[in-house]
């Protein structure tokens, strides 16, 4: 039985018209394990390419999904990162943990805030409401926080915790994410999240973090499923807006 002061948030990453058809498929699978609501995140320029709201039937879709009770988030820019700077430790980090994807890692405040205005203008144009942001790979640069404050927004999420942005308070959310890169990251990675889910199998908020190449790995797709219904033995599913106070509806500028 689900216990009421332990939680599940899943949500689905990388979202854009191309890996619309897989986020469907997980959504059909994980509203037949008894999540209803998850928390997608979308990505307004998927490495550079045409805006997400030049597809008229993929926000339609958005708008189905949060008129059912999804929770939009914004996710990054372009999941790309422009460019590396700093020494071996940066660049290794960068591209090796990344696959050259950071790219909220390394900005200043100037290029976050031009990142971010930029992706709320076109979710304004599709008249879509986002609440929260999670940079790509979980990096963000302290500019980029700064930003994100300033912006208003009620949540940012990194690997292990959640940051309530206009409280400046934060709650600690263990992740379990695949990595299927490569098959010797996949193995690997199937037997990490059930470690992790073991040590943190107390902790309040639990969240389990799908890409869209999850799904084309029957290995992954089949231990996400299995994690997914082994948490909901005991937690209730809830998304990173449920986080937020109930008076945060909408984004409110600071500047």
């Amino acid at each position: 039985m689900p216990d009421a002061n332990r939680s599940l948030i899943v949500s689905f990453h990388d979202l854009h018209p191309g890996s619309r058809a897989a986020c469907e498929r997980f959504l059909e699978l994980a509203e037949e394990a008894g999540v209803r609501h998850q928390s997608l995140l979308v990505v307004p320029r998927w490495h550079g390419g045409p805006a997400f709201n030049q597809d008229a039937d993929f926000v339609g879709w958005l708008h189905d999904l949060t008129d059912a009770g999804h929770d939009i988030c914004l996710h990054g820019n372009t999941h790309a990162a422009d460019e590396i700077r700093g020494g071996p430790v940066a660049r290794l980090m960068a591209r090796f943990y990344t696959n050259s994807e950071g790219e909220f890692y390394q900005l200043t405040r100037d290029e976050a805030l031009r990142k971010l205005d930029d992706g709320l203008e076109l979710f304004d144009r599709a008249n879509l409401s986002v609440h929260g942001f999670t940079a790509p790979a979980w990096l963000l640069s302290p500019s980029g926080r700064e930003a994100l404050r300033r912006r208003g927004f009620h949540y940012n999420t990194l690997f292990g915790r959640v940051e309530l942005l206009q409280e400046d308070g934060s709650i600690a959310a263990p992740t379990l994410v695949f990595s299927c890169r490569s098959a010797w990251r996949r193995l690997t990675s199937i037997y990490w999240t059930r470690f992790w889910m073991r040590i943190h199998s107390r902790a309040p908020v639990l969240r389990l973090a799908v890409h869209p190449c999850d799904l084309d790995h029957p290995s992954i797709l089949k231990s996400v499923l299995c994690l997914l219904h082994r948490a909901l033995e005991d937690r209730r599913p809830m998304t990173y807006r449920d986080l937020a106070p109930a008076s945060a509806t909408s984004l409110t500028p600071l500047g």
